[in-house]
């Protein structure tokens, strides 16, 4: 198998066609038949294939009629094809429901009445390191995982009022059992909210979060 890039005469990408409909892969092996640079297969013989070689490996996708969920089918393949790519084809399919594709790792969509004009070239691009939707779609799914980046950035790193409490008594060189007894919670209690803490500001012990920034600070760094 070869990696992604620029193709050679000589270079031979290997897909895979995952779906339940015979008369479906039949037609999409002819398709792929016309280039030289694909060479189809499908599930079967993709087994067969030590775990090692699996690999480099664009799996072309019939979503209609798959038996299992389109999220799980992705995940598993991730994990059984190292730097597996995915192209999806279905019917017509919304700008929002191709957004959701590509959150699920999809790497482009070709709708079923624009197979036999687009595939290759759809596959082509993915070779590449290139997404296949249209410009307004990718634009819909930068915002959605720069939405969702801010979010993550938010609950990892913002603490919570209970937590801001705790911090401060521990900069003022207060033990957990004083803490405790100040907040009126239990010693295990200030424990938890204290390894929260501490994974928050990316600190290892009490003695750095004397150095750590205040929850004002985070928020300023976070707008």
């Amino acid at each position: 198998m070869v990696g992604y890039g620029e193709l050679g005469s000589g270079t031979t990408v290997q897909v895979c066609l995952v779906g339940q409909n015979c008369l479906a892969e039949t037609y999409l092996r002819q398709l792929l038949r016309a280039d030289r640079h694909f060479r189809a297969m499908n599930m079967k013989q993709y087994m067969r294939f030590s775990p090692a070689s699996r690999k480099n490996m664009i799996f072309l996708i019939d979503q209609c009629g798959l038996e299992i969920p389109l999220s799980e089918c992705l995940r598993q393949l991730s994990e059984d094809c190292q730097n597996a790519k995915f192209l999806v084809i279905d019917y017509e399919k919304s700008n929002e429901e191709i957004v959701r594709l590509l959150v699920m790792g999809a790497h482009g969509f070709v709708a079923h009445a624009d197979v036999s004009r687009t595939l290759e070239r759809a596959l082509m691009f993915i070779v590449a390191g290139h997404f296949w939707v249209a410009p307004e779609v990718m634009h819909d799914f930068m915002l959605e995982v720069g939405s969702a980046l801010r979010k993550g950035v938010r609950s990892r790193q913002t603490t919570t009022r209970r937590e801001d409490e705790i911090l401060e008594l521990v900069r003022r060189r207060l033990s957990n059992r004083e803490i405790a007894e100040l907040l009126q919670i239990r010693v295990s209690t200030v424990k938890f909210h204290l390894s929260n803490i501490l994974s928050k500001l990316h600190a290892n012990n009490r003695r750095e979060l004397s150095a750590a920034p205040a929850q004002r600070t985070w928020k300023m760094m976070l707008q």
